[in-house]
């Protein structure tokens, strides 16, 4: 990949030149890699597109494209754009640069937009788009390879309001229940963690810890993660729970609690909760507990 400053900016302090001779230095060396490349697909990369000047993107896009290049990568080096943004600028560069480009939108998410602004991107007719595995990258990383795979591939319809009716975006159906364990995998090599809150690998996904979602899961959730992820629903007991979700939990655990011991143990676990500062209760806690509460328990 040859990439390219495209924006005054990086070109001051990439190539010590303004934008335009960036860009036609940029295009030599993309006619000398094509010519050595033997046949080797050689993409560019035009690095802070948002800030530059759209329509020299453009025609410069349009032009290393006829001089073989395989795609043009759009970055949002910064990660500064809005959705709405980011539909504009794919969609000025892909009218100016013509037909035969091929553009690939390469977006971070220093704004928490990645994602967002990938899906825009995909609307405006891009069909390559760049991702990784948690979203790891520089700063606050990219558009995450597993939630982007799964928001195309779980729902068609969902599918169709991104990239239009009739498209088929894959070659092969993604089987979507192997994203938590590739997930996992990269996490323990990568050191970059799981958190409760991380959408659709998280340790959170497919826990139930507050009463409605507890007897209305469906109706709590948008989409079903054993259906989809193969992760079977998990009560977790945390400050938020209820009676119910309580003695669910006790039974998994192999306890049977009255009326009586359900409100003693309830308010142990809030207490717990916020003293410790800590929202979820180990199961081994509250199974060392519950041992304790029913062994004094009066007999009948």
């Amino acid at each position: 990949m040859v990439i390219v400053a495209a924006s005054e900016a990086t070109a001051r302090a990439l190539v010590h030149s303004g934008a335009r001779e960036a860009l036609r230095q940029g295009l030599d060396v993309v006619k000398e890699a094509v010519g050595l490349a033997d046949g080797i697909a050689v993409d560019v990369c035009l690095a802070d597109v948002p800030r530059a000047d759209h329509g020299l993107v453009a025609e410069y896009a349009g032009a290393m494209t006829a001089q073989g290049a395989g795609t043009i990568v759009l970055a949002d080096t910064v990660g500064d754009l809005l959705p709405g943004r980011t539909r504009a600028l794919f969609q000025r560069v892909a009218a100016g640069a013509g037909p035969e480009a091929v553009l690939v939108s390469h977006l971070h998410n220093d704004l928490g937009l990645g994602l967002a602004n990938t899906l825009a991107a995909l609307e405006s007719g891009v069909r390559v788009a760049a991702c990784s595995w948690l979203g790891m990258a520089e700063r606050s990383g990219m558009t995450a390879t597993e939630q982007l795979l799964f928001l195309l591939a779980h729902d068609h319809a969902k599918a169709e309001q991104v990239l239009g009716a009739g498209c088929e975006p894959w070659w092969t159906q993604p089987d979507l229940t192997r994203l938590p364990t590739i997930a996992r995998m990269v996490s323990a090599e990568t050191g970059v963690p799981l958190t409760v809150t991380t959408p659709v690998v998280g340790t959170g996904v497919a826990t139930i810890s507050t009463g409605t979602p507890f007897t209305h899961p469906q109706t709590f959730q948008p989409y079903d993660p054993q259906q989809h992820l193969g992760l079977p629903p998990t009560v977790v007991l945390t400050h938020l729970a209820s009676r119910r979700v309580l003695n669910a939990v006790a039974e998994r655990l192999g306890h049977r609690l009255s009326a009586a011991q359900t409100s003693t143990a309830l308010a142990w676990v809030k207490d717990r909760a916020y003293r410790l500062n800590h929202a979820v209760i180990a199961d081994a806690d509250f199974a060392a507990y519950l041992d304790g509460l029913t062994a004094t328990a009066p007999r009948s």
